[in-house]
């Protein structure tokens, strides 16, 4: 019998090989005749944070601190309003369309009769019902701290997974995540819940890398804030047999619905029910939702139905559908494979769910954070620095094109963001089938240096 040697230290070799392979392809693209030697992660550090603390940092604290005085607080309005909803008046009445507007009216006047509903679950009107309780500005800003904290921990808790020992990675990672526009602009500024999506995730992932599926579990369970979040989440869980990880979420789920129950009675569920039907058919006939402040491939579509002819739109059905079923298939071979296998399932799922949803707003793209973090992770565990280049640049352009993704999308009605979503998507998914193919082989002598 062939004596192998460890898979560990194979995997040190080739990944030892593959990054000379990469500096040296480097120095074949870096001017150094011109500027030199190329920078290191040290230099890279201070200039990206620099950048940020004197063009995004400052900035955004002078502007918030000015607009608060006078102008509105953003989204957070929905929020406040519907926590000041559950301490004034009925359960019941938490999802009256014509209340919701009035007390939205009162809080900031400013935008008038542009308030669409909030169908947000009950127990989320209990846990801002604590913020109501104080002014709205105070609230605000308290809400401010609270989901910079949240998406810090998320963050945080993936990239030190990822990047154990390597510091100065985790700052240049934390540095490109906080100037993320959809988590700088769209979430904190505009006081949306995304952050909380962020924490519960990055939490839930490591608790899984961890074996504590239960634990893991109960961390995802704070997505049914927004059930749409799960909609790829729970087949993936379900295909990759992580059954004591769905227990801790319904678990989790439950303890939420349980405690709603007690509070409101038994009658909120019916109402939130029936307003869910309302918000579907309010958001598909008033023109309410703003389609191009939303990234998932329906409303990236939703422009052209109109003129596009009926083949086409089948032809778009088609694929999607076999993105779909694609992405199930490895998620079922990958349900016993490899770590990077398991990394790759977690970051298909965070992209997918950004694509194949029905409703996905720019907020919520900073999943993609996660997602990203998470295929460095497995390229590096798998040595493929060539590909992680590939990946550092594709990361770049989807953090410079957010910058004007909604304005392009407003004036031309075509949202880049969703495009280059898409790529990213393909791109985890070549790798996943590609982790997958190894590890139907036995007895390997290691792992590539490419795919």
């Amino acid at each position: 019998m062939k004596k192998t040697e460890p898979q560990s230290i194979q995997q040190d070799a080739s990944c030892k090989s593959a990054t000379t392979a990469s500096a040296r392809a480097g120095l074949i693209y870096w001017p150094d005749r011109i500027l030199g030697p190329p920078p290191g992660l040290t230099e890279i550090n201070v200039v990206c944070w620099g950048l940020f603390i004197a063009c995004f940092l400052l900035p955004l604290f002078f502007s918030v601190k000015s607009h608060l005085k006078t102008g509105p607080i953003g989204d957070f309005v929905y929020f406040y309003g519907d926590g000041r909803l559950a301490n004034e008046y009925a359960a019941t009445r938490l999802y009256d369309y014509a209340l919701q507007l009035k007390v939205f009216d009162e809080i900031d006047p400013t935008r008038g009769s542009l308030y669409g509903p909030s169908p947000y679950p009950p127990f989320v009107a209990l846990f801002f019902g604590l913020f109501a309780r104080l002014p709205a500005r105070v609230a605000y800003m308290l809400w401010f701290v609270t989901s910079l904290a949240f998406y810090t921990i998320g963050v945080g808790v993936i990239v030190r997974e990822i990047f154990p020992v390597n510091r100065l990675r985790r700052s240049l990672i934390f540095c490109f995540a906080l100037a993320f526009p959809p988590f700088l602009f769209n979430t904190l500024v505009s006081g949306q819940l995304s952050s909380v999506a962020v924490c519960s995730i990055g939490v839930g992932i490591v608790n899984d890398r961890r074996a504590r599926p239960f634990q893991s579990g109960l961390a995802l369970s704070l997505l049914a804030y927004k059930p749409t979040l799960l909609v790829v989440i729970l087949p993936m869980l379900l295909l990759s047999r992580k059954f004591k990880l769905l227990s801790g979420l319904l678990t989790g789920a439950s303890i939420l619905c349980l405690f709603t129950t007690v509070v409101d009675g038994a009658q909120i569920w019916r109402s939130y029910l029936r307003f869910l039907r309302f918000f579907e058919r309010v958001s598909n006939t008033s023109g309410i939702l703003k389609r191009w402040m939303f990234v998932d491939l329906y409303s990236f579509s939703y422009p052209f139905v109109h003129w596009l002819p009926k083949w086409t739109n089948v032809i778009l059905l088609c694929v999607v559908i076999s993105m779909a079923l694609w992405l199930a298939t490895l998620w079922r071979k990958a349900a016993n494979g490899s770590r990077p296998s398991q990394t790759l399932a977690w970051a298909n799922a965070l992209t997918w769910t950004l694509l194949l949803n029905a409703y996905v707003p720019i907020y919520d793209s900073i999943l993609v954070v996660i997602a990203i973090v998470l295929t460095f992770g497995a390229l590096i565990e798998l040595g493929l620095m060539i590909q992680t280049v590939w990946n550092i640049l594709l990361s770049m352009v989807i953090f410079v094109v957010s910058w004007k993704t909604v304005a392009i999308a407003e004036k031309h009605g075509i949202q880049l963001l969703t495009i280059l979503l898409l790529f990213l998507g393909i791109w985890q998914l070549l790798l996943l089938h590609y982790t997958t193919r190894l590890a139907l082989c036995t007895k390997l002598d290691g792992y590539p240096s490419n795919p």
